[in-house]
This record gives structure tokens, C-alpha cells and sequence, in this order.
């Protein structure tokens, strides 16, 4: 089945609106059940060539610097009995998770051949150093987890429960990093706007920064009164309603083109210009809709049960724009995480031929996993340099990389916009 949703291209100083259509996934999977995504291409790449022979007696050291729920730490240990992988993350209940899911799905060697450490792999030197082993190959998957995005204590869903606005990866009491709270209730207009261009290409970006600067400017102040935007469905709230009032009152839009397949039977999506998206808005749901923000603001006293009720009928229904919404909370959460700024300072490890020599093996190579432009743009900048350095190559193609098979994407939606790059240090 296709969906519609609507994207933006920046060439110089003019933006286009376009219409991009996408499968739905077909899974009956749970959304709490992780799928590690493009397993089969990430095993072909991260593995040295010579990992096919388990007759060697060589210890072969992996490293996934975004181990997750381990999905594919646990199938690169059973592919081969000499590897041995060192998982890292920035979010110790992921460690956590990625240990009692290994214990529970793999034998004791296989559980023996993993150690896990909190942090991030921005620093693998210091990661390395306990053990002193250049790594055979080194996995970064820039997704997010869905035991993650489904945690309601995290912030990271914007669906049917309502979650404080957190969204950082390290909750560990050490990290004093900012919250989503912070980014809504104190950065300015422009800094808002720019972010959700910035992160998410948001079309309407400045119409959202201004109606949550209006939101938390309307909120009651003084002793004993709600501070501040704190919860995921307020967000979701006031970035549905900025959307509404961008929307004219025009036909959608109905031609559906077919999505195209290549001779690989890789997926991709098919991109046609149009006008900015255009819906028909139902006055009485739109009625309807608006009174929803006397849960959160409200000028007149609302009784707790009538404020419960509403919550609850708001948590249940369908989001509206959800894209747009999907947008914005993505871009808070890459500031929030300083996400993109990772990805450069995980490249710099690697610039100098002595630090490659003390992280990666030569015939070792770095697999990354990218699931939004802004990603992708940094990941390939960070390769590019790597490879004008003479001791690279690139073994995906230069720009394009590898996207899912079809068939991933039918049966796991989360993999339809990933994309992967890879290198292999040659000297």
C-alpha cells in the first residue's frame, strides 16, 4: 500500500515541495520487536574478506559502536566462531537490553565472545585501550531503536501515550546535557526554525517555532501554575495545530505514481514536484480538534475529570500531519543528542595514519547506517576525506551507497529510508 508525504529539495535560494510515496509495512511484527535493518548487506560488509574460513585460528575483533538490542552483534557471532565484538552505547539501558538479549538467545560462547561498554563511539581509542586490538571491522547504525522510541518514560514517541520531553540517549546522572524541554521552552524563534530546516527540512518550520514561542508565552505563570511545554503530546499538539493553519482548503493532491524497483531489487521512492501539500479540513473536526488545548491551555478552570477524559480521547486518535510532526521531534532530538556533531567526531578519529593503525586493522572497514539526509551528508563528507587520504577506498558506490531490498521493506517499514556506506582501509 502507498502513503503520501511531503518533503522539501533547497537549491539555492528556492525551495520545491514535492510529494514522495512510500510502502506501508505489511509486518504483523509488535513496533516493540527490533529488527536489525539490512543484516544480510552489514554482514558482507563489516566482516573482513577472510572471515568466510572458520578453520583460522585468528581472534577476528569487531566493533559496533551502536550495539542496540545487538541484532546484528548476535548474527556476526554466530557466523563465525573466532570474532569477537566490543558493543558500544551512549544509552547503558541499551547495554543493558543488548546483554540480557544475547544471554537469552545465543549459547555461552557465543555470550562470552561480547563485551559491552557505555559510551560512545566517538572515543574508541580509549574504548581499544584496555585491550589494545585494532579492530577487523567497525559498525555504526545512526537509527533509532524501537525499544527506545517505545519506552513512554524516554520522550521519543509522539503516539498515544504522553511521555515527558527528555529524548536524550545517556540518562545516566552524569550526563547534564539538555533536554527536549530545554530546546522547546528556551531557545528562540530563529533558533527553532532552524533547527527543524536544518535537521528535518521542514517546510514549515517557521510557522512551528513561532506557535510554540506563542504556546509557552500563553501559558498561566506564577506559584503553583504549569511551567513550560513538558510533555510529548503537547508538543505533538501544538505542531498539528501550526501545520492546520498552513493548510489550505483545497483538493489533495491524487496522482500516485508507481514506486520503482531497479534491477537489483533495491527499493526506492519515486519523487513527482507539485505545489505544497493541500487538504480539505472537516470544520467540525477542526471544532473538535481545538478543544483539545484546554488540556494544557486552557484560560477557564478545568475539572481534573474532564481534563483526564480529553487526554484520553487526544491519546487515541489518529495524529494529524504526522510527518510534520515526525519531522520536528526528530529534529529536537538530533540537537538534543548533538547527533550529526558525533558523526564528524567519530570521522577525526581516523584522519591520521597513526590513529587508524591503533583503531582499525588495514583490510578492516567502517560501515555506517544513515536514515536522513543530514546524516548522509556528513557520513559521506567524513568517507570522502578518509578516501582523499590514500588509505581508503570505498567498497559501496560513492554517493548512492546501498539501499534495503524490496523485500526488507515490506516486511520491516523503519528500513525504507536507510542507506549504507562503507570503506575498507587498504594501507
Amino acid at each position: 500500500m502507498l502513503s503520501r508525504c511531503s518533503s522539501t529539495v533547497v537549491r539555492g535560494e528556492k525551495k520545491l515541495y514535492y510529494t514522495t510515496y512510500r510502502l506501508k509495512s505489511t509486518s504483523t511484527t509488535k513496533s516493540t520487536t527490533h529488527i536489525p535493518v539490512m543484516l544480510k548487506e552489514v554482514l558482507n560488509l563489516w566482516l573482513p574478506n577472510n572471515t568466510n574460513d572458520d578453520t583460522t585460528n585468528r581472534p577476528i575483533h569487531l566493533i559496533d559502536g551502536t550495539v542496540g538490542m545487538g541484532g546484528h552483534t548476535i548474527a556476526a557471532l554466530q557466523s563465525n566462531n573466532n570474532i569477537h565484538v566490543l558493543g558500544i552505547d551512549r544509552d547503558a539501558s541499551m547495554i543493558y537490553n543488548a546483554k540480557k538479549h544475547i544471554q537469552s538467545t545465543s549459547t555461552d560462547d557465543v555470550s562470552s565472545r561480547v563485551e559491552f561498554h557505555h559510551g560512545s563511539f566517538t572515543d574508541i581509542s580509549q574504548q581499544l585501550s584496555s585491550s589494545s586490538k585494532a579492530a577487523d571491522g567497525i559498525l555504526i547504525d545512526l537509527g533509532m531503536n524501537s525499544i527506545q522510541i517505545s519506552n513512554p518514560n524516554r520522550g521519543f514517541t509522539f503516539r498515544n501515550v504522553d511521555c515527558p520531553l527528555d529524548m536524550r540517549f545517556d540518562t545516566s546522572s552524569t550526563n547534564t546535557s539538555i533536554k527536549a524541554s530545554d530546546v522547546v521552552n528556551e531557545y528562540p524563534k530563529s533558533e527553532l526554525s532552524s533547527i527543524f530546516t536544518k535537521y528535518a527540512d521542514e517546510p514549515y518550520a517557521d510557522e512551528i517555532a513561532e506557535d510554540i514561542v506563542e504556546w509557552r508565552a500563553s501559558l498561566p505563570q506564577g506559584r503553583g501554575k504549569k511551567q513550560g511545554i513538558n510533555s510529548t503530546l503537547e508538543l505533538r499538539y501544538i505542531i498539528e495545530k501550526a501545520v492546520d493553519k498552513c493548510i489550505t482548503l483545497e483538493n489533495d493532491i491524487d496522482d500516485e505514481p508507481e514506486i520503482e524497483i531497479d534491477t537489483n531489487k533495491r527499493y526506492h521512492t519515486i519523487s513527482t514536484q507539485t505545489t505544497k501539500p493541500t487538504k480539505q479540513i472537516d470544520k467540525k473536526k477542526r471544532k473538535k480538534f481545538e478543544s483539545y488545548r484546554a488540556i494544557w491551555n486552557s484560560p477557564k478552570w478545568l475539572g481534573p475529570k474532564k481534563k483526564k477524559q480529553l487526554l484520553s480521547q487526544y491519546q487515541q486518535r489518529k495524529v494529524r500531519y504526522a510527518n510534520h510532526v515526525m519531522r520536528c521531534f526528530q529534529a529536537i532530538r538530533i540537537e538534543v543528542n548533538n547527533e550529526l556533531e558525533h558523526v564528524k567526531l567519530f570521522f577525526q578519529q581516523f584522519d591520521t595514519t597513526n590513529s587508524s593503525s591503533s583503531i582499525l586493522q588495514v583490510g578492516g572497514r567502517i560501515v555506517v547506517i544513515v536514515f536522513h539526509p543530514g546524516e548522509d551528508l556528513v557520513v559521506q563528507q567524513g568517507m570522502d576525506k578518509l578516501v582523499d587520504s590514500g588509505n581508503y577506498k570505498f567498497i559501496t558506490p560513492k554517493e548512492e551507497g546501498l539501499r534495503p531490498a524490496f523485500e526488507e521493506v515490506r516486511l520491516n517499514g523503519r528500513s525504507r529510508t536507510a542507506r549504507l556506506h562503507a570503506v575498507e582501509r587498504i594501507r
